[in-house]
């Protein structure tokens, strides 16, 4: 009976040890398992794929000019067209979203264009680094695109406009209010920007990664910033937000935006409008859609913008 007892006793600790180290190499194996993945999605985000400039007939497109030009932290080359207004000093510059290229809306961008040259305006549209036909490596979510939008300004100031605005959307929204530092900027229309990335990205990740936002948000953001080299502090709209960088803001945001949620718009407007009520604007649309509100109605959404340009550039 004793040997017996003593027999049970071992196996029974035997068992025991097999199942915890059981536990631990399988706890070991989720925790790699994390890591790699966390790896490979932030690898995914810094390097999506470039979308093509979208082919059209040159009879519906105004005359323009290719453009190439350096960003201002690289020698990253940027591509672009500019579209010249006779006669006039005001530029509106175009900052498209995340994956995106010049023709934020495909062809349908050139109706856009068009209703700013009609009302005088020259428009200069381009390909954020690693985008469409510009050069660059990574998509760094508006922080070092913030340099290529400050290059953009610099190259538009040297054809002669002296008053610009940065008409932006989503990521690009979030790049042209970081840029806004610069006092060449007249006033940014932001569609769709987040308040402050490090903030959105703890919150929003499982938006772009489709994963668990419980054990994935915190590694893939940090991915991010290993693997981007990315200092999440300095890419902060709501934090660079002065009364007078930039003097006239439009925020133009839907309810139903999943993607970058209203709540950073509001964010936004309420810093800034505590700032300088009398330059802000905020337009929420009832879109579920990323900076969508142009393609669900481009009448009503030019009509508010060239009211809101009207604040900016009044009539003599």
């Amino acid at each position: 009976m004793r040997i017996s007892g003593v027999t049970y006793a071992v196996r029974r600790t035997h068992t025991a040890r097999n199942i915890i180290l059981t536990i631990i190499v399988l706890l070991l194996l989720s925790i790699l398992a994390v890591i790699i993945l966390s790896g490979y999605m932030s690898w995914t985000l810094l390097h999506p794929e470039k979308k093509p400039i979208d082919t059209f007939s040159s009879n519906i497109v105004p005359e323009y000019r290719n453009i190439s030009f350096k960003s201002t932290d690289t020698s990253i080359i940027l591509k672009g067209w500019l579209f010249q207004a006779k006669n006039s000093d005001k530029a509106v510059i175009l900052v498209h979203s995340y994956g995106n290229n010049r023709l934020q809306f495909g062809i349908k961008t050139v109706d856009m264009i068009k209703s700013f040259l009609n009302k005088g305006y020259s428009v200069f549209t381009f390909d954020l680094r690693n985008s469409g036909e510009s050069g660059g490596k990574d998509t760094t979510f508006g922080l070092n695109e913030k340099e290529d939008v400050i290059a953009a300004i610099k190259y538009v100031k040297s054809q002669g406009s002296s008053h610009i605005t940065l008409l932006g959307f989503s990521i690009g929204a979030s790049a042209s209010l970081l840029a806004a530092e610069n006092d060449s900027v007249d006033a940014v229309i932001a569609d769709s920007p987040y308040a402050d990335l490090k903030t959105y990205l703890s919150h929003g990740l499982n938006n772009w990664t489709h994963l668990p936002s419980i054990g994935f948000n915190y590694t893939v953001e940090k991915s991010l910033e290993l693997a981007g080299d990315l200092d999440m502090k300095n890419a902060s709209p709501v934090n660079t937000l002065t009364a007078e960088n930039p003097p006239y803001l439009m925020l133009i945001h839907g309810r139903g935006d999943k993607l970058i949620p209203i709540e950073n718009s509001i964010e936004l407007n309420q810093k800034y409008s505590a700032l300088n009520s009398k330059g802000s604007e905020f337009w929420t649309t009832d879109d579920d859609g990323d900076a969508a509100s142009y393609i669900k109605d481009p009448d009503e959404y030019m009509s508010r913008v060239f009211s809101f340009l009207e604040r900016v550039y009044p009539q003599e």
